[in-house]
């Protein structure tokens, strides 16, 4: 089994759980997609309060995810000012959750947490840029041919590899009905997706409608143009016309007419 800790206290123990099979998995896939977000385990991740999470793996069949990735049986991942954990630590807090811990407010010591990582991801690139999720050439983690079929745009918004096809809601318990606003947009934010604009320092993806017909999401990447997959397809830095993209908004994407706007997440769950 994975387990998790917390590493926010001074005087208590620090609170621990234990993830799933499932949320193993995903925490693994989430590290594969960029091995950077793992610190030695004595790393100096911070001071008093939030310091990021300690993952600890005991050899059991649970944890067959965790081995195959080739992860570190103990690791630190995450603390103040790690933006390239952003994702992997919004997800594990929200695994802690449902878990059932020793905490006479669970709510106030995850807040602290959180409002940590939300100033992170406000916090701009010494370059000036928007906190970027991925590079725009290094697409061999999504164009795997044993998993790229697997994944559409959704999972590569997302970065996360979950080989499901994800579909906007379906990991918060409603999928998407319609291709409008009361649905689709809906069911993203149900997910962990908030809506931003062009230009806030933690905006990260864009969505676009095929109306009445389809979907489609884009990805921010660290030198400020866009990538994608579409469906099955290979992930790409270009549009419809070949070109590389700088604004979705005015770049060539045939048929997916519709602009939805600017969205942020960053610890986002899908299924």
């Amino acid at each position: 089994m994975v387990t998790v800790e917390l590493d926010i206290f001074s005087g208590r123990p620090n609170p621990r759980w234990t993830l799933s099979p499932k949320e193993a998995q995903q925490l693994a896939e989430r590290v594969r997609a960029d091995p950077s977000q793992l610190l030695p385990l004595d790393s100096e991740t911070g001071g008093l309060g939030y310091r990021g999470f300690i993952i600890s793996a005991q050899d059991t069949g649970d944890v067959d995810a965790w081995k195959r990735a080739g992860l570190p049986a103990q690791v630190r991942l995450g603390g103040r000012f790690q933006p390239e954990a952003l994702g992997s630590s919004r997800f594990l807090l929200h695994t802690a959750e449902s878990a059932r811990l020793d905490l006479k407010d669970p709510g106030q010591v995850f807040g602290v947490a959180e409002k940590v990582l939300t100033r992170t991801a406000a916090a701009p690139h010494a370059d000036g840029s928007g906190l970027a999720c991925t590079s725009d050439t290094d697409f061999g983690f999504w164009n795997d041919p044993a998993y790229r079929r697997l994944n559409n745009c959704y999972n590569y918004a997302s970065n996360l590899r979950t080989n499901t096809f994800a579909q906007p809601g379906r990991a918060a318990g409603s999928v998407w009905r319609a291709l409008d606003d009361a649905s689709l947009v809906a069911a993203v934010g149900r997910d962990g997706w908030s809506s931003s604009r062009e230009g806030d320092s933690a905006y990260n993806v864009c969505l676009v409608v095929w109306p009445g017909t389809d979907y489609h999401l884009y990805r921010l990447a660290e030198n400020g143009t866009w990538c994608h997959k579409p469906g099955p397809a290979a992930v790409r830095n270009v549009d419809n016309s070949g070109k590389r993209i700088l604004a979705p908004e005015t770049s060539d994407r045939g048929a997916y007419t519709a602009f939805y706007g600017y969205y942020r997440g960053f610890g986002v769950n899908v299924s």
